[in-house]
């Protein structure tokens, strides 16, 4: 009979987009095991994984409340149907993997008590609940920051899976990057010549960083100065600012690995996935980390920030007036490509060697 594993990961791309680099990995190792996910019905994987193939079992969203209020009433309801629906799912299964986020606590306790088990993966410099929960669970730990390894005795530094675009790209030489980045600049409308800096808050947005961005336009048109390029990701609900010769506006950043090869400076959010990413292709950052859930974003970026790839500023901080004082300097300093981190790129492949090996029992490259 074919192997069957479960990978759970939900809530955003920090915690699917890795969970479907691990199961392509999985498929091209031994294509006969079946891969499937838990996640939510309206969460982002129930878009992610479909188009990706694999199919989505729901169970409902768990969300641990971090203040006195319904939520913490309705808290044990929605953990004890999701353990209940997760034991169902995995019933059978050869192999839970969990990336964290809303559904991989239900999904730890369900595989426990089916038997299942347990591997985990985590992205964060300061992990989640969830995952602080499946470690003691798990028979493999993997993690993609040495300050984890070292506190959680027993787990394997691996890194972030990533998306292979990005790899490839951080495999270029100086010359084919500097080529490639002249091409893409050119389909941008773009002048290779000159700074490019590229502003993303995610898939929603950020209301915040688009303002700050408005307001540091209307000054730097009433002063004339438009040496940087600008490319803004404004977020898929918000309306789309008027493009100028040196602002680019767009709804989303559907081609990553071009956006990250064009930009001399990123400006974004810290999540785990855009650090390793910002790592793999050597680009510098200013990262404005978001404070919600443990505050996880804060010590990614400060990761980042200590091995000189990137500079913080605190989300009440990042303004127009910042923009205007701070972002001609820092562009100045980032045109440097920096030296691409090595350890990202076949995490997704490691990952899933270390989990067939330790909890199939393959040999490496061997089917059992």
């Amino acid at each position: 009979m074919a192997k069957r594993i479960v990978l759970a990961g939900g809530g955003t791309a920090g915690h699917i987009e890795p969970a479907l680099a691990v199961a392509d990995a999985i498929g091209r190792i031994d294509p006969d095991i079946k891969c499937e996910f838990i996640g939510t019905a309206n969460g982002l994987e129930s878009l992610l994984v479909p188009q990706r193939g694999y199919r989505l079992r729901a169970i409902p969203k768990a969300v641990m409340p971090r203040t006195l209020a319904i939520s913490v009433l309705k808290f044990p309801v929605a953990i004890f149907r999701g353990i209940a629906r997760s034991r169902k799912i995995l019933k059978g299964a050869d192999a839970l993997i969990g990336f964290g986020g809303y559904v991989s606590a239900s999904a730890y306790l369900g595989a426990k008590l089916a038997g299942v088990p347990i591997a985990i993966h985590e992205a964060n410099a300061k992990p989640g609940w969830a995952n602080r929960l499946g470690r003691h669970l798990a028979r493999l730990v993997a993690v993609n920051f040495e300050e984890v390894r070292s506190s959680w005795a027993g787990s394997v530094l691996t890194g972030m899976p990533i998306r292979s675009a990005l790899s490839e790209l951080a495999k270029l030489s100086n010359q084919e990057r500097a080529k490639f980045r002249e091409l893409h600049a050119k389909s941008l409308g773009l002048d290779s010549n000159r700074p490019i800096v590229a502003i993303f808050g995610g898939s929603q947005g950020s209301l915040q960083m688009n303002q700050a961005v408005s307001s540091y336009l209307a000054s730097r048109l009433e002063k004339g100065d438009s040496k940087l390029q600008i490319i803004h990701a404004v977020g898929l609900n918000n309306p789309l600012p008027e493009a100028r010769s040196d602002y680019l506006p767009m709804a989303y950043f559907h081609d990553m690995a071009a956006i990250y090869g064009v930009a001399d400076l990123l400006i974004t959010r810290s999540g785990a996935v855009t650090c390793s990413e910002l790592m793999t292709v050597g680009r510098f950052a200013i990262l404005v980390p978001l404070s919600h859930g443990n505050g996880e974003q804060v010590d990614n970026a400060m990761a980042l920030v200590e091995q000189g790839r990137a500079l913080m500023v605190n989300n009440e901080e990042f303004t127009g007036s910042w923009l205007q004082e701070n972002l001609a300097k820092v562009a100045a300093t980032a045109a440097h490509a920096l030296e691409p981190a090595t350890l990202h790129l076949q995490a997704a492949d490691r990952i899933a060697s270390l989990v067939l090996e330790n909890l199939l029992g393959y040999r490496t490259g061997q089917k059992e």
